[in-house]
């Protein structure tokens, strides 16, 4: 599926958004090796980029919950336990994640973000505030950025898995 976040009505992200455990379920059912290895030497392993989409889809909730109550979001200020899952973005250990809790941690992170967009008023969808630094967006981008990163890790898994056959 291509993304096009701006033509999502909220309805639509959500199920999007709901969609993504089975999604990247079917991804990672791939053969474990193909899972862990690195399509090249400084790109995320499959597993690396799942654990990343864990940790994005719930600094993004977080951000967007503050959205929602009029705040633009100090990433300075973001719990560290806010984060489901255990990614760290300097730490590279593709054999360090267990495949089948990194799929429940994402499917709960995704289920917590959509029961979360799905309870949004019309109002609180388009509260405006920064998001980072000048981008000044409202709550429902916010939640179509989650989207957007989940599909978009979801994208270079499955073509550094082909790459990976091609080299076979």
């Amino acid at each position: 599926m291509r993304f096009h976040g701006g033509t999502l009505d909220p309805p639509a992200a959500v199920a999007r958004i709901r969609a993504l455990p089975d999604r990247w379920s079917e991804v990672l059912a791939q053969d474990e090796e193909q899972l862990r290895a690195r399509p090249e030497p400084d790109t995320w392993c499959a597993v690396e980029y799942a654990q990343h989409v864990v940790s994005a889809i719930g600094a993004i909730e977080w951000a967007a919950r503050l959205f929602a109550a009029g705040r633009s979001p100090d990433w300075d200020e973001l719990p560290e336990d806010a984060l489901p899952g255990v990614f760290e973005h300097d730490t590279h250990d593709c054999s360090r994640f267990d495949i089948a809790e990194t799929l429940d941690s994402l499917g709960a992170a995704a289920r917590s973000m959509a029961a979360f967009a799905d309870s949004l008023t019309p109002e609180e969808q388009v509260v405006i505030a920064v998001y980072a630094e000048e981008w000044v967006i409202n709550t429902t981008a916010v939640i179509r950025h989650a989207l957007h990163d989940a599909e978009h890790h979801l994208l270079d898994v499955r073509r550094g898995i082909a790459r990976q056959k091609l080299r076979r």
